[in-house]
This record gives C-alpha cells, sequence and structure tokens, in this order.
C-alpha cells in the first residue's frame, strides 16, 4: 500500500480536538467514517462521556491497532454496513445521532467512502422507514398484545420433527409447488401463503403471522382447522383462531411480553423480530432447528401481473374493486409499483452470515436473484410415500394449560392499572429515565403510545411542553385499552 497522510505530522491530537470541537449538542451516537489512527477517540470521550462512538473502516486490516478504542467498529469482512449500523443505531435515537467522516481517508480511499456513504444513506432510510412503521402501528401494536394475550385458549410449545422444511411464502412461484414436491416435508407457511397452500391440498404444519394491520386478518380465511398458529403477541389474529386452534406465542423478548407471559406462566417461542414475517420464519428454523431449509414462493420481486400465488387475500379485494374505470390492470400495475420494500427484503437474504445460506435453498423458477442461495429442483415425489409417511417424524405442536381467561384478563388489568398510575408520574419526574439504553416497560409502553412524543422526550428530557404531550397520549391510549379489557 503507497504511504499516505491522514493526520497532522505535526500536531494530531490537536487537529482531532478541533475536529471534535465542531460537533454540536451532545449526540447520543457518533459514528466516524475511517477515523485512522483513531487520535478522535480518546477526545470524543472526553467530550462526550455517555455518548456511543462507532467507528467505520474502509479496508480490511489498516489501523486495526486502534479498534479498542471505540465502543464498536465495522469493517468490509463484517458484512453488509446498513444492517450492522441498524444493529447499533435504536430507530429512537436517529435524531441524536452525528454521521461525520474523516475528511483525509475520504481524499485517499475515494472509492470506499463512496460506496460506504451510499451505504449510510440507506441505513437512514431504513432507520426513517422503521420509525414511521413504528409511529403508525404502536397503538395497534399494543392493543394486538392485550387482545392475543387475553384470548389466547391452547398454547402449545413447538417439536420441529426429524424432516427438512419448505419454508412457504406468498410469491407467485409458490403456484409451481405440487403436493407430491411437498410430501416429503414439514411445511412452515407465512399466513398469507395458507389459502394457496390448501387450494393445492398441500398440508401446512405451521402456519406464521406476524403483520398488526386489519388487512392481515384474511389471509387466516381458509385456514383448515387444526393448523396450529405461531405468533407475536402483537399482530393481528382473528379470535376464532385464538379460540379454536392450537397457538404458539412468539416472543421478541420486549418487557411487555415477558410481563404478561411470566405472570400467566405461559411458555412463549424465542423470535427475532424481523421487518417481513418470512424473515421471522426463517430465523425461527435456523435457530431453532438444523435441518435443510427450501424456501418456495419467497420471491422477493413484483411479477408483471399477479405478484402472489392464487388465491390470495389482497387478490380478493382487487377484483371487488375493480371496475370500468379503475379496471384490474391498473390496480395491479399500482399494486406492483408499490414493491420498493421487497428489495429491502432481498438484502436481508443477501446479508445472512455463510453458515446460515448454507442451509437454505431456493425451489422453483422466478423472483428476484438471491447468489448466495443455492437453487433446487424438488423431486416429483410418490404417492407411495405421501400416503405412508404423511405424519412420520413431520413437526408438531405439543399443548399445554393455559390459565383461564378470567384470570389473564385480571393480569392484564393490573398490568395496565399500574401503568396508567406510575407512568404520568415517571415521565413528569424522572424523564431522562426514558432515554437510558435499557429496555423497560415504561419506555416501551411510551413508544407505543405516541411515538413521536416518545422521541421528543429522548431528545430533550427536560422539555416540559414534549413531557406533557406523552403524558396525555400515555393516559389516554392506556385509559381507553382499560375500558375495553374490562369490557
Amino acid at each position: 500500500m503507497p504511504s499516505f497522510r491522514l493526520h497532522s505530522k505535526y500536531n494530531p491530537h490537536k487537529e482531532a480536538e478541533h475536529f471534535a470541537a465542531t460537533i454540536e449538542d451532545n449526540p447520543s451516537i457518533i459514528v466516524i467514517t475511517e477515523p485512522g489512527e483513531s487520535y478522535l477517540a480518546p477526545i470524543l470521550k472526553t467530550k462526550f462521556p455517555y455518548t456511543k462512538r462507532i467507528a467505520v473502516r474502509y479496508n480490511e486490516t489498516a489501523f486495526s491497532d486502534s479498534d479498542s478504542l471505540w465502543d464498536a467498529v465495522w469493517r468490509p469482512g463484517n458484512g453488509s454496513l446498513p444492517f450492522f449500523l441498524l444493529s447499533h443505531i435504536p430507530d429512537e435515537k436517529l435524531a441524536g445521532t452525528r454521521f461525520l467522516s474523516w475528511k483525509a481517508a475520504d481524499k485517499v480511499f475515494p472509492d470506499e467512502a463512496d460506496a460506504v456513504w451510499k451505504n449510510i444513506r440507506y441505513a437512514i432510510d431504513m432507520l426513517t422507514s422503521i420509525m414511521h412503521t413504528r409511529s403508525f402501528f404502536g397503538n395497534k401494536w399494543l392493543k394486538n398484545t392485550i387482545d392475543n394475550f387475553v384470548r389466547l385458549e391452547h398454547p402449545g410449545l413447538p417439536h420441529f420433527g426429524m424432516r427438512d422444511f419448505i419454508l412457504a411464502g406468498a410469491g407467485l412461484t409458490l403456484e409451481q409447488l405440487t403436493p407430491a414436491q411437498a410430501a416429503p416435508y414439514s411445511i412452515l407457511a407465512v399466513s398469507s401463503a395458507c389459502a394457496a397452500l390448501t387450494a393445492r391440498h398441500i398440508p401446512i404444519d405451521l402456519c406464521i403471522g406476524t403483520d398488526a394491520g386489519y388487512w392481515a386478518l384474511p389471509h387466516f380465511g381458509r385456514l383448515p382447522p387444526g393448523v396450529p398458529v405461531a405468533f407475536p403477541l402483537e399482530a393481528a389474529i382473528p379470535a376464532s383462531i385464538l379460540k379454536t386452534h392450537p397457538c404458539v406465542p412468539l416472543s421478541y423478548n420486549s418487557p411487555l411480553e415477558t410481563a404478561l407471559f411470566t405472570a400467566a406462566k405461559l411458555q412463549p417461542f424465542t423470535a427475532r423480530e424481523n421487518g417481513t414475517v418470512t424473515g421471522t420464519a426463517c430465523e425461527l428454523l435456523l435457530h431453532h432447528t438444523d435441518r435443510t431449509i427450501i424456501l418456495a414462493g419467497v420471491d422477493l420481486a413484483a411479477a408483471k401481473g399477479f405478484t402472489h400465488a392464487r388465491p390470495h387475500a389482497s387478490i380478493a379485494r382487487l377484483f371487488t374493486a375493480a371496475h370500468r374505470l379503475h379496471p384490474l390492470a391498473e390496480a395491479l400495475a399500482v399494486q406492483n409499483f408499490a414493491t420498493q420494500s421487497l428489495e429491502t427484503y432481498r438484502q436481508w437474504f443477501l446479508q445472512l452470515p455463510p453458515e446460515s445460506a448454507r442451509r437454505l435453498s431456493r425451489a422453483g423458477t422466478g423472483g428476484a436473484p438471491l447468489p448466495n442461495i443455492k437453487p433446487v429442483d424438488l423431486p416429483a415425489g410418490s404417492a407411495e410415500y405421501k400416503n405412508s409417511a404423511r405424519n412420520e417424524n413431520r413437526f408438531s405442536v405439543v399443548p399445554y394449560p393455559a390459565p383461564s381467561r378470567q384470570k389473564r384478563t385480571g393480569i392484564a388489568l393490573s398490568l395496565l392499572n399500574a401503568l396508567h398510575t406510575g407512568l404520568p408520574a415517571l415521565i413528569a419526574t424522572e424523564p431522562a429515565r426514558l432515554a437510558e439504553d435499557t429496555a423497560t416497560l415504561e419506555k416501551q409502553i411510551c413508544a407505543l403510545c405516541s411515538y413521536t412524543a416518545y422521541c421528543n422526550v429522548i431528545k430533550n428530557p427536560t422539555d416540559k411542553k414534549a413531557q406533557t404531550a406523552l403524558t396525555e397520549q400515555v393516559s389516554r391510549i392506556v385509559g381507553a385499552l382499560i375500558k375495553r379489557t374490562e369490557a
């Protein structure tokens, strides 16, 4: 590597001090791109003792002796930079994060700097999208969590069996899967794929749903009796499913979930929150089994016509809404145009660790390219195998008793009443506690009741106007939920 200078020849410490002096306010997180010999690190530590400091490197090995001076370090060999940043920057602290570059490094590594800053912009866009999602869905997540906890009648724990898995998404290529091809596998299907599988007489071993919106409810309309359903408490699940089907409650280990499950002595199954139900399902299998996982209908791309395997609830809605002035073709074009988020989901699969990607394969032809996941041609299968081994070593759910609905309602009300009384007092007297890194029940409830007001308090805990706005929202939302649960 040719010689170059990233720091002052005479006084690099003074140079770093001048740089630090340009940083205004008191940021929660500082991200520095290629800080070289890291003269900045101790100076930032002194000036901002409670600020998390992250270094983004342009090279795989250069300046490694100073990596220990930072709270976190990314190098190109660590994988996806956007996903690294998402793992270290809570979305509510994005407004308090400063992204800064050491300009001398940008001149020495222009191509690397350009690529890194494009990825930083992508990460900021993703975090902004997450913030919009939390702001829109917070109240719904809270309501769903209480409703599902109260209505859950038949909890169970999964037994994964000895078979390999087909993970069925709702992409159009799912229509290529036949019952004979599916017969040797346990079938884990996202809720939006269940209608298409049922219509093709492909048995479903587990349906998983994570979407919180009302539009997710129709996906369960054709679910055959007895099919187990896995879901986090925040998901939208029909009351009829909770009453009659075996259910596997999933836990993201949030404080609210933990409080409810612990009080009721329920046994949730650990899952990882993901931007897409397919990602959640895939991680569930990767983490809890050692089996091979075949992706079917995981297209991650729009199609020219129908995007989903048929029948599908969204297609039924399009047919219902279509008329002479707004034909079906127009509705399909609009639907397919609004699928930019699919690229984000594709990136999640692309950044999987090699040891995880090796356990995945992909059936069918079509969909967005996933070069790290090998394609597979499923054998046609045989009727003899289908009939003789239908239940052998398959996935199953083992039930266990739950407290009565009356007891679950009492647990929920006790928790809500305590929050309704205690949270306004905490916001008024100790608002700085909401800005701490530790996840707490109080922080989660504030974020669910009013994400915008919560972020404003975190940004400036002494802002009385922000405190009042958050208190009003928490009192209103939790109070209404108490009345709903009592009814």
